[in-house]
């Protein structure tokens, strides 16, 4: 299985942002800089409406291995590398740090079928936090038990 995870490996390395992503529209001028956050803050609320990350980055949450298949370590490379690509594309995830690398896995493979707003101007998260412990993702991870 490491072999295919070495492939994978490099499957994420090659899904890193584009440098030249925003810079294809040839903006030059500033007032364009403040219409376009403007457009931006739009597209936030509106963000159901946003493309699957898997578009952006061309990974397939088919061609991901089940949890249940990998050991600890490659579950940790795997994961590692998929936040630091998701970095690039101004994504980030917030995750208790007690939760589990099996979970963690999941939950980022998640992200490939959910939309996202890639943005120039800020970041896009994911937090799964709800505020309430009631039916959350997390289960006995979710940080608002230590709350309550």
């Amino acid at each position: 299985m490491q072999a295919y995870i070495n492939f994978l490996l490099e499957d994420i390395a090659s899904a890193y942002c584009p440098e030249d992503y925003f810079k294809k529209s040839g903006n030059t001028r500033p007032e364009l800089d403040l219409e376009q956050e403007l457009e931006e803050s739009e597209r936030f609320l509106n963000c159901d409406r946003e493309p699957i990350f898997e578009v952006y980055c061309g990974l397939k949450r088919e061609n991901f291995p089940p949890k249940d298949r990998l050991s600890e370590d490659q579950l940790t490379q795997v994961t590692v590398a998929f936040i630091k690509m998701m970095s690039s594309w101004s994504l980030f995830v917030d995750f208790p740090d007690d939760l589990p690398q099996p979970m963690r896995y999941e939950l980022l493979l998640d992200i490939l079928l959910k939309p996202v707003m890639i943005s120039q101007y800020g970041f896009f998260g994911f937090d799964y936090c709800t505020g309430n412990p009631e039916g959350c993702e997390l289960g006995e991870y979710c940080p608002c038990l230590k709350i309550v």
